[in-house]
């Protein structure tokens, strides 16, 4: 058996990555496995405070090999995947998990991966995710809206499919050689570009026996935070958008999202960030 199969990297937002669900709960179910076997663990740490100082050396054990890179810029979701690929690469490591810092994972969460990572002829794999009780990931995803899978088995043809991006497990090599994550995406549509590019190619991703469940930091009921966070959507969504029918995707993603925004917060300055140029 490989040491090392997988590099795990966890994306941390204004939070101590040691305090952080995914963080925690990756580390738990790895000690609970066995200590024969290495947990590589990158953090890509996006806080943007000046004094935002860690020492993370006395947390871990011999076993757990742990790379830290804080990019105070908050270069965004898509920087910190292509860093965790290019570093995998660099290390000679053949599979990289991506990892939001709210995701709670099972116990059974690394000897799944792990025993997945070395085991599959597949390239690329999902778990399943859930919010709330309904599954959220992978989704069906046609005219940019996603539906929900009735039923999902073992394996999925990228046939109008998506998947968002915790828990997604994929060879390193294939991520790089597809392009991995647009750079020029921080944060919103970032998953859903980059499944794009591999669907209807005949491509077949496996599901892994993981159930996840996630909650989303972005939502919030603090209007000052919502309009931050919606200049950011905004930013992504011009990026997204090009080379693909306007018109459609006006009705379908961004006037929804617009008047979802507007009525939650019962403002009208979203409409404003919305129109600006």
């Amino acid at each position: 058996m490989e040491k090392t199969a997988i590099l795990f990297g966890i994306v941390c937002f204004r939070e101590k990555y040691w305090e952080a669900q995914s963080f925690k709960n990756l580390v738990d179910s790895y000690r609970k496995f066995t200590t024969t076997i290495n947990l590589n663990i990158c953090i890509y740490d996006n806080t943007d405070f000046n004094d935002w100082v860690l020492h993370p050396e006395h947390l871990l054990q011999e076993s757990i090999i742990f790379d830290y890179y804080r990019d105070a810029s908050n270069s965004g979701i898509s920087a910190a995947f292509n860093y965790f690929a290019k570093l995998s690469k660099q290390k000679g490591i053949k599979w990289v998990v991506f990892l939001d810092q709210d995701t709670s994972l099972p116990e059974d969460f690394f000897p799944k991966y792990y025993h997945t990572a070395i085991t599959t002829n597949k390239n690329i794999l999902f778990p399943k995710i859930f919010l709330g009780e309904h599954l959220l990931s992978p989704s069906h995803y046609k005219y940019f809206r996603t539906s929900r899978i009735e039923k999902i088995s073992s394996e999925i043809i990228l046939n109008n499919i998506t998947a968002i991006n915790s828990g997604l497990m994929v060879k390193t090599e294939f991520f790089l050689v597809n392009g991995g994550y647009n750079k020029n995406l921080r944060v919103d549509f970032c998953d859903h570009d980059f499944i794009e590019k591999i669907n209807n190619k005949n491509v077949v991703a496996d599901i892994i026996d993981v159930t996840l469940h996630q909650e989303f930091s972005a939502k919030t009921n603090n209007k000052a935070k919502s309009i931050e966070r919606y200049k950011i959507y905004v930013k992504d969504l011009r990026v997204y958008k090009k080379n693909k029918n306007k018109v459609l995707f006006f009705f379908r993603v961004d006037l929804p999202h617009l008047l979802k925004e507007i009525y939650r917060n019962r403002s009208l300055e979203f409409l404003k960030i919305r129109i600006k140029p």
